[in-house]
């Protein structure tokens, strides 16, 4: 008799195989072989009689979670550094990314400022719009800060011909590794060509408040070490304030400005360091 075990979206069945429908070209796997990456579940099926992709089981063991994200972090950088290579590009490129950096920039500062203003009018603000009004300087700072940092990455990248691409997991958080005798990625369904920034944003902003990230950037970086230009970028896109709307739950709406801030003050401190350090080899 079978034993069928649902978690989510996959059909565990017998401990021996997971069961899940998926849109994703089933072609990853073999170019994933033939760079020498194998940290992935072994695909029994490409289909079963449903259309589902049918894997080989894993157990997963349970790990301290910034153990586990630093392995994760670790599996991001082998994933990257094997399947890396160097892109033709020209400064249209480097363009684009600066619009559209600043062009959110300028959206967010516009859209907290009306924030601000509304709040002000309120004769007896709430919890939430005092905490907001209490922090608007910091969350401003903030906004000038990537501003600045967005003009001087795109002076860097003026005679910049070529870019680093690499695959991209695309979804990168604690829900999609499983750890055994070795790490595994699971749910490639959002893999995609991109810098390899773009997995360390995602599994940033996953896990922000659950993880103590400048150990696992330390890790990540000492597995696959970032240009200057791609390392700014990362941090002007982590520093980037997120966008936060307001509903009717005062509670809710606490949270969020919390948070908010909370993000903002996290990463402040987590890349602070690497400015220091910036400013003393100058």
């Amino acid at each position: 008799m079978n034993k069928l075990k649902r978690i989510g979206k996959v059909l565990i069945k017998n401990d021996e195989v997971v069961i899940k429908k998926e849109d994703i070209n089933l072609e990853l796997y073999d170019y994933l072989k033939s760079r020498d990456f194998n940290n992935f579940p072994a695909l029994v099926d490409r289909f079963d009689e449903r259309g589902q992709n049918v894997y080989e089981y894993i157990k997963d063991l349970s790990l301290d979670q910034n153990q586990l994200g630093n392995d994760l972090a670790s599996t991001l950088a082998l994933l990257h550094n094997k399947t890396s290579f160097n892109k033709e590009v020209n400064l249209d490129r480097y363009k684009s990314i600066y619009d559209n950096l600043m062009g959110y920039l300028n959206y967010i500062e516009d859209y907290y400022f009306q924030i601000l203003k509304e709040s002000e009018y309120v004769e007896y603000p709430s919890p939430h719009e005092s905490l907001f009004q209490n922090n608007y300087t910091k969350l401003r700072e903030d906004i000038i800060f990537c501003k600045k940092e967005c003009d001087n990455w795109y002076k860097m990248v003026q005679d910049k011909t070529k870019e680093r691409v690499c695959l991209n997991h695309g979804n990168v958080s604690l829900k999609h590794i499983i750890r055994n005798s070795k790490s595994y990625l699971i749910s490639w369904d959002k893999n995609h060509f991109d810098t390899p920034i773009a997995d360390l944003i995602d599994f940033y902003h996953n896990e922000w408040n659950n993880l103590e990230f400048s150990g696992i950037l330390e890790t990540y970086f000492s597995k696959c070490s970032l240009s200057d230009e791609e390392k700014k970028l990362f941090f002007i896109n982590i520093s980037t304030p997120l966008k936060v709307e307001f509903g009717e739950n005062e509670y809710i709406n606490t949270i969020r400005v919390t948070d908010l801030f909370d993000y903002i003050h996290k990463t402040e401190l987590l890349i602070g360091p690497y400015y220091s350090i910036k400013n003393k080899e100058q």
